[in-house]
């Protein structure tokens, strides 16, 4: 679909970096519109976790949690508006921040996001470790980061125990005492928000009761040439010539239409509920505690079966709904040594008492020996054509 467009400016992203002396490397590969959880896309095929190349990255920005933790590159920095810096770096074992949309507003996106979902859509960096987090922040906050400061102090833990456990089942028993341990705290259960599937749904209302400016945000689609195209990709997999959607985003543009003609028709009630829900949040961090959630109760799933997961994404579109500042930290593994990872969620731009939990939670988690993270397997000619990391 943009295979002959040249942008004729560079992002502010790009500016800001460059201005502050970083060696910028390229772009990285990312799902196509970047609507899946899946890094796949016609232009730079589908990016795979180093844990295992037959399993997704994750997405939307899985090329760049994938290039971190390959070692291609010190740090890169993605997007996310339904989980997509937290779930690839949950998939590769690599650190990612979600920065609020509210203190670190995006600017300049192509495709362009529509009004009504940009308040849930924001920006920032995924690295191997928090110094290395600490410095890409630094670097580009007094260009990309709104001048107002934010007092949070964390006191405190809620953790949220998703309905689905998944490959999970230990959760509670893994996470409370290393939280307890990192805050030096109680840690709460009697959070009070609704479970993680319904959260899901509330999320999932917003898109679908607002299809019609998803695609007039793309000037280059109409609903029926969309509804051909979307039809095309899923029962042809691009085999006959028609690219315009990659299948794995047609899957979830169809998804999203099949919403808004049946159960999410109001986007009114839609907004009701979402503001709701942040209220709920608020409340929490007005006590003075963050809030610990699993990244992914799943493994990466294999390379093209993402989207038949539904609660993929359960435990990270409620940060967007919030707007939160969510880190994502490598926490043990699931079975085959798949990194597993949890998300300490902050009120919007609270990034540096966000970091510094993060910092605490890593030194409590290891000296907890199966809860450390395993690096990727060792790099071979077989695995990799590309030059050696350096």
């Amino acid at each position: 679909r943009y295979r002959n467009r040249v942008p004729t400016k560079s992002s502010n992203v790009h500016d800001a970096f460059e201005a502050a002396g970083a060696v910028l490397m390229g772009k990285t590969n990312l799902s196509d519109l970047g609507l899946v959880p899946e890094a796949s896309s016609y232009v730079g095929g589908c990016t795979s976790t180093p844990y295992d190349l037959t399993r997704t990255a994750g997405g939307s920005s899985g090329g760049a949690a994938a290039a971190v933790a390959d070692g291609m590159v010190a740090f890169d920095w993605g997007t996310d508006i339904g989980g997509s810096i937290r779930l690839p770096a949950a998939f590769n074992g690599v650190l990612g921040l979600r920065l609020s949309s509210e203190y670190w507003p995006i600017d300049g996106l192509f495709p362009r996001i529509p009004s009504v979902l940009t308040w849930m859509c924001s920006q920032g960096p995924l690295t191997r470790t928090i110094e290395q987090m600490r410095t890409v922040v630094d670097a580009v906050a007094p260009v990309l980061r709104r001048p107002s400061s934010c007092s949070f102090k964390a006191r405190g833990a809620f953790v949220v125990t998703p309905d689905v456990l998944g490959g999970w089942p230990t959760f509670e028993a893994d996470v409370s005492p290393v939280v307890r341990a990192a805050l030096e705290s109680d840690v709460h259960f009697n959070h009070g928000l609704p479970s993680t599937s319904r959260m899901r749904d509330v999320y999932s209302a917003i898109w679908a009761s607002n299809l019609e400016q998803l695609l007039e945000a793309d000037e280059s689609l109409t609903l029926s040439q969309s509804v051909r195209d979307v039809l095309v990709a899923i029962f042809t997999r691009g085999r006959f010539g028609n690219r315009v959607f990659h299948p794995t985003t047609a899957e979830i543009l169809a998804l999203i239409a099949l919403g808004r003609y049946t159960i999410y028709r109001n986007p009114e009630q839609a907004m009701r509920n979402a503001n709701a829900l942040r209220s709920q949040f608020a409340a929490l961090w007005d006590l003075g505690h963050v809030i610990v959630m699993p990244v992914c109760m799943f493994p990466p799933p294999r390379i093209g079966r993402t989207n038949y997961n539904f609660n993929l994404l359960s435990c990270t579109m409620p940060g967007n709904i919030a707007d939160a500042t969510s880190l994502a930290v490598p926490f043990g593994t699931f079975a085959g040594n798949l990194p597993r990872a949890l998300q300490i969620m902050g009120p919007p731009g609270s990034e540096q008492a966000v970091l510094q939990i993060g910092e605490r939670l890593i030194e409590a988690r290891d000296r907890t020996h199966h809860l450390r993270p395993f690096p990727p397997p060792d790099f071979t000619p077989q695995r990799r054509n590309h030059a050696t990391p350096h």
